[in-house]
């Protein structure tokens, strides 16, 4: 059992370089040591660089989506392999299925932890009030504006309830009212 005072990301000596067409090691992400500590519920941080820095890249291995070169990720005290059942990523681009309606997009991935069709019906619905989109619930993607897109994508994150939301620029498409 891991302690509750484990920090919620902690980054060992984590890099990452990847292979060039010609084979060529090209460095994404230099060393780096951070840990954030497990202090407040509901806490934001913010990564902040110019474009090619690296952000996106270290978000998708705090994800779990790529492995770093070097070093060790931990969640909560955990050592990451792979993704993990506690963070969630919103990414830059919006990724909703085309062949799903709204609904069946934001009920995805508690579809695919078991959760009960009624009850994850009930909580796609909830989610899908929260960003403003209940009375789109049976288009499809396609029918939909890009930031439109984008908070079906925001909706499923939030459904699963994850206990770290990682965000890469989840807000470019949405309009300022939104």
């Amino acid at each position: 059992m891991v302690a509750d005072t484990a920090p919620v990301i902690e980054l060992r000596s984590v890099s990452k370089e990847f292979l060039s067409d010609r084979g060529e090691k090209v460095p994404a992400v230099a060393p780096i040591d951070l840990a954030i500590p497990n202090e407040e519920k509901g806490e934001f941080l913010a990564v902040l660089g110019p474009s090619g820095c690296g952000k996106s890249t270290l978000l998708n291995m705090i994800s779990g989506l790529i492995p770093p070169t070097t070093g060790e990720i931990l969640i909560f005290g955990e050592k990451l392999g792979g993704a993990s059942h506690q963070t969630v990523m919103v990414p830059q681009k919006y990724t909703c299925f085309p062949w799903r309606t709204v609904l069946g997009n934001v009920e995805f991935g508690l579809e695919i932890q078991g959760m009960a069709a009624d009850a994850r019906r009930k909580l796609a619905k909830e989610y899908l009030e929260r960003v403003g989109l209940s009375d789109r619930a049976d288009a499809y993607p396609a029918q939909l504006s890009g930031g439109m897109q984008q908070r079906v994508a925001i909706a499923r994150t939030l459904a699963l309830k994850p206990k770290v939301v990682l965000m890469d620029e989840p807000f470019g498409a949405l309009d300022a009212q939104t």
